[in-house]
Parts: structure tokens; sequence; C-alpha cells
């Protein structure tokens, strides 16, 4: 009998010690699926800004969400990606500044988004920034959106701050700015 209790006992401290185990794997496991859902963005991000690089303006096109598709017919995409981008030229360098996730999605589109923004410089256009939204659809993210052009004037007057209510800000990358003298 005594065997027996002592049985229970160490077969109930075993049950305790392995429910303590999964509740606290499981912050974990969320927390880095979470991690793994930015970083697919993020090289989705990439390889969509790639292909517009590279002047594969339709195959961008192929991996633009339902909406956007909706939105804008191929034609459409393809010709105002030419006016855009050919005359800037090549892409002499890119650097991610920002990634931001937005789990009720950005204005005019519902849904799962990432906006990630770069500071680019073109071989005819110094200075860009480019702001990439891609959407989460059908177990994958998307491009939902592209716009890029000359940065803002850095002393202009700032613009307003979005309500921030529905936004979670993963990570920022922040480029030192110079020192005034």
């Amino acid at each position: 009998m005594f065997h027996d209790q002592n049985m229970k006992s160490i077969d109930n401290c075993f049950r305790f010690v392995l429910v303590i185990a999964v509740f606290l794997a499981i912050p974990v496991r969320v927390h880095a699926s979470a991690e793994d859902q930015v970083d697919q963005a993020l090289s989705a991000s990439k390889a969509w800004v790639a292909q517009i690089d590279a002047g594969k303006y339709d195959e961008s096109y192929a991996f633009t969400c339902e909406e956007t598709r909706g939105r804008f017919p191929q034609d459409h995409w393809v010709d105002v990606l030419k006016a855009l981008r050919r005359p800037w030229g090549d892409v002499v360098s890119r650097e991610q500044l920002s990634h931001v996730y937005k789990p009720n999605g950005v204005k005019g589109l519902n849904g799962e988004c990432v906006v990630v923004t770069y500071q680019t410089n073109f071989k005819n256009l110094s200075n860009a920034t480019e702001v990439v939204v891609l959407k989460w659809e059908d177990g994958q993210w998307r491009g939902a959106g592209y716009r890029a052009g000359p940065t803002a004037d850095p002393n202009a007057a700032p613009s307003p701050v979005p309500d921030n209510s529905t936004e979670i800000q993963t990570e920022q990358h922040v480029k030192p700015q110079p020192q005034s003298p």
C-alpha cells in the first residue's frame, strides 16, 4: 500500500510538471510562429521588389493578392510600373527602414498585412522611398500595393501620426541621421 501511494504521488508530480511544461511552451511557439510569419513576409517583399527591379511586371502582377487584381487590370499594372520605374534606372542600393504588422489590414484592405518601407537609391533617382504592402492570402504573403518616389524633405512638417490601436511594430531599422554642427 505504501508503494501504491508513493507511485500515485510520483505520478501526480509528473503530471503536474508536464502540465506546467506545456503551458510554458505555448507562448514560445506562438511567438516563434509570429516571427516566422514576419520573416516570410519580409522574404516575400524582397522577392516581389526583385521582380519589379528586373522589369518582370507581368510576374509581379501574378504575385498580387486577389483584391489588387480586382482593382487593377494587368495591363494597367504593367503600364504604371513601366512609366514609374524605367526612368529611374537600375537599383543602386536598397535598405529596409521598417516593417509593421497590421493584423486588421490597412486602409482599403482587410485582413492581415505587413507594410515594409525601404530607402532606395536608383541610378537616376537617389534618396527614394519604396513602400510595399503585403497581404496574407491562401496561406502565403502576396503583394497588395507598391508605392515609390522621391523621399520627402526631412525638414517638412511631419504628417499626422496614424491611430496605432490595430498596429504592432515588429521591428524598426533606423538609419542614423547625420548630426548638425
